[in-house]
């Protein structure tokens, strides 16, 4: 496993292959966010492993992004920005991005997503208030859940039907909770191949 803490323009060089960092957007427990992004990366050792780095640096973003109306960010647009913010650091299935945004997100023709992946821009995104539990070790599950899942996509995997697979399709909070944090056998050796 390859956790650890950067200021994101600190990373814009030449990085291993494939890493993802994850950052912060209006989410401001960082330590929370750290043990989800350790789960995360636990749950890819088994295909090989990929570097997982958290930035201290939050991310803000612009109203404009929010639809007023629905209290929702739109998902894809988020994306598309944050491919336009990171621009020189994002190389798709090499150098990937993760923001976790403290809200609710949703694209046309879905009432919210838990999160959303571009993969052929390299851009991914957590909404965590769906996500959100009482207990903080739940809710930093359904977060790990969530990014390892949209990771996933990243690399190039797609919806698993099975339901304990990471990689299921979550309809519900419930099947968040339902599924495992890890990857199925199946997923697990398409994703050694992805990563190489």
């Amino acid at each position: 496993m390859h956790l650890g803490y950067v200021a994101w323009r600190g990373v814009l060089g030449a990085v291993p292959r494939p890493t993802v960092l994850v950052a912060p957007a209006g989410m401001g427990d960082l330590e929370l966010l750290s043990g989800a992004v350790e789960a995360a990366s636990r749950a890819f050792s088994p295909a090989g492993g990929l570097r997982m780095l958290v930035t201290l640096e939050g991310i803000s973003l612009p109203m404009s992004l929010m639809d007023l109306d629905r209290m929702q960010y739109r998902a894809d647009d988020v994306n598309r920005h944050l491919a336009s913010m990171f621009e020189g650091y994002l190389e798709p299935h090499r150098r990937m991005l993760v923001a976790v945004v403290e809200g609710d997100g949703y694209i046309p023709g879905l009432n919210f997503v838990f999160g959303l992946a571009t993969p052929g821009i390299g851009v991914a995104t957590v909404y965590t208030k769906r996500l959100w539990a009482t207990s903080p070790s739940l809710y930093m599950e359904r977060i790990a859940k969530e990014i390892t899942h949209e990771v996933g996509h990243l690399l190039g995997l797609e919806h698993c039907s099975n339901p304990t697979c990471v990689m299921s399709f979550s309809n519900s909070v419930g099947d968040v909770d339902r599924k495992g944090p890890g990857f199925c056998d199946s997923c697990t050796l398409k994703l050694s191949r992805l990563i190489g």
